[in-house]
Order: structure tokens, then C-alpha cells, then sequence
């Protein structure tokens, strides 16, 4: 019988691990599990009311730059379970370890404009209500503070995606290394994978993807 690898978190990564596994010269039966109605994580595009195009999450890939001892687990579903022999784990690592989560404020083509950090958790503690609304007048502020734009937009969304950007903490790398060696020492059929671990930006996440895929094989998928 062949193996059974389940792919937890239909985001980027996972879904790059999954195309990965079923590559493979011998693939293993691949299982993707998503939460939510729809594939492709914080990558979504968005039609506005006036028709406009809105894409939200991240935009683009870099063209450049180089980028538990049992041998079967159990994954918990709602009404059911999964037996696996591999489990890789592209799903936010929030509730595994304590991240922060960031938002920056920047300009970029299109007048895209992205709210939060320090700002933001002071409006939270304050009880603030996060409305539309608000931030939209803060963008448009910043819009007409760092370009000069003093015209209301054509056509505007707001969004808030919490928790969206992992903000790594002092020592991270270190976590990170001392979870590998356990899940290594104890035999543990799991692998991480995603932005939670080894960079944010799609390029990271999608060669996250691919090496969590080449540790479950043993040696390269094909491309």
C-alpha cells in the first residue's frame, strides 16, 4: 500500500507542497485540507462595487534572488479522521507559538496603502472601533502625505487582514531549529511548511513548500 501524505492549510504553500508530492516519480496519495470554502490562503482577488479589481494580500513574486515515533497519525477532522503517514503543516503557527503579527505602512503602485503596527494595537487598547471608514480617511492621508495626493480616489476597498504578516521574534531561528531536531529525535511524521517559519513573501512560501515536499520524499520532485 502506498503512502498517505496530508497537507494541512490550503495556502500557498500547501497547495506548492501538494503540487510537489504529486510530481514525484512515485507519488504518495495526497490529502489537502482546507478550513475554509476556498483555496489560496490571503492571495484572493476582489471585484468592488464599481467593478474595479482589487487584489488582496500580497501582489507579486521576486524574479530574482536565491531562494510521534509512529508511523502513522491521525488527523482530527469534524466528524471524521484521516490516517496519514506524513503529515506536513502549512497552517498559520499562532496557536503553536506566539508570534506577532505586523502591518506597514507603505506606498506602492496602484496606491495600495497598508495600516497597523504600533498604531493599530493603540486603537485596539483604546477600544477604538476599526471601521472602514477610519481606515480609509488614514490611507487616504497617507496617500496625500507621501505622494502629494490630495483628490478622493475613484474607487477604494478597505480590508483587514489580521494577523496576516508573521512578525518573527527575537530568537526565532533558534525555536525553530530546536523544534526541528525534536520533531527529528522523536521520529515525528510532521513537517512545517509556510510562512509562520522561514519568510513571508510568496517566493519563501512557495520553496517552503517545495523543501517541505523533498523531506517527505527523500530527494527532488520533478519540476
Amino acid at each position: 500500500m502506498g503512502r498517505t501524505v496530508v497537507v494541512l492549510g490550503g495556502g500557498i504553500s500547501g497547495l506548492a507542497a501538494s503540487y510537489h508530492l504529486s510530481r514525484a516519480p512515485c507519488p504518495p496519495k495526497v490529502v489537502l485540507v482546507e478550513s475554509s470554502e476556498r483555496l489560496g490562503g490571503w492571495i484572493r482577488s476582489v471585484r468592488g462595487p464599481n467593478g474595479a479589481i482589487f487584489e488582496l494580500g500580497p501582489r507579486g513574486i521576486r524574479p530574482a534572488g536565491a531562494l510521534g515515533a509512529r508511523t502513522l497519525l491521525l488527523v482530527s477532522l469534524r466528524d471524521s479522521s484521516l490516517e496519514a503517514d506524513h503529515v506536513i503543516s502549512a497552517i498559520p503557527a499562532s496557536g503553536i507559538w506566539t508570534f506577532g503579527a505586523i502591518f506597514r505602512r507603505s506606498r506602492s503602485p496602484g496606491n495600495r496603502v497598508m495600516l497597523g503596527g504600533s498604531w493599530l494595537q493603540t486603537l485596539e487598547a483604546s477600544g477604538c472601533v476599526l471601521s472602514q471608514e477610519l481606515f480609509q480617511q488614514r490611507a487616504q492621508e497617507a496617500a496625500a502625505t507621501q505622494l502629494g495626493l490630495k483628490e478622493m480616489p475613484s474607487h477604494c476597498l478597505v480590508h483587514l487582514h489580521k494577523n496576516c504578516i508573521p512578525q518573527y521574534t527575537l530568537g526565532h531561528w533558534q525555536k525553530l531549529e530546536s523544534a526541528r531536531q525534536f520533531l527529528t529525535a522523536h521520529r515525528l511524521p510532521l513537517t512545517l511548511a509556510g510562512a509562520s517559519y522561514e519568510g513571508v513573501a510568496v517566493n519563501d512560501c512557495i520553496e517552503s513548500g517545495r523543501q517541505a515536499a523533498v523531506s517527505v520524499l527523500g530527494t527532488e520532485p520533478n519540476s
